[in-house]
């Protein structure tokens, strides 16, 4: 994974959320800290409107929540773990027990769908999809992530 998309601090052990408007929530202030996106509220809608097109919930507890609204200034790529299931409609219709949320710059969208078909192909993956739902080592995760 390219070190300007992935690094170790865009993992987020998100310990309050219990709907997926919260975690929305965390994820766009998340990206917005790391300096991914310029603005929490617009970050957030674009996550919310992408949910409104069809769910970005997987399957087997895993969501890929995405935005490519204006406030995106870089590409980036986010895990975060969830202390609380969160219900999110996923294909499976099990809870989501973690994201992998994407940032997407307007002009990023063959970059988009390119890293969306990775990550997607990985998650079919028993071996991957184990160790980010069963490990919260930081270290363990960013080398999993850092094999996309």
């Amino acid at each position: 994974m390219d070190a300007n998309v992935f690094s170790k601090a865009n993992i987020l052990f998100d310990h309050d959320s219990q709907t997926q408007e919260e975690a929305f929530h965390a994820i766009a202030e998340h990206v917005n800290k790391l300096g991914y996106a310029d603005s929490v509220d617009s970050f957030f809608t674009g996550l919310m409107n992408r949910e409104k097109e069809t769910t970005t919930g997987f399957k087997n507890g895993i969501a890929i929540p995405h935005s490519n609204d204006a406030s995106v200034k870089r590409p980036g790529l986010f895990v975060i773990k969830f202390d609380h299931q969160i219900e999110w409609n996923a294909l499976d219709k099990k809870p989501v027990q973690v994201a992998i949320a994407l940032s997407i710059p307007q002009e990023g969208s063959k970059e988009h769908l390119r890293l969306l078909s990775k990550i997607a192909r990985k998650l079919m993956d028993e071996d991957f999809t184990k160790i980010i739902l069963e490990n919260d080592d930081p270290d363990i995760l960013a080398q999993a992530i850092n094999e996309i």
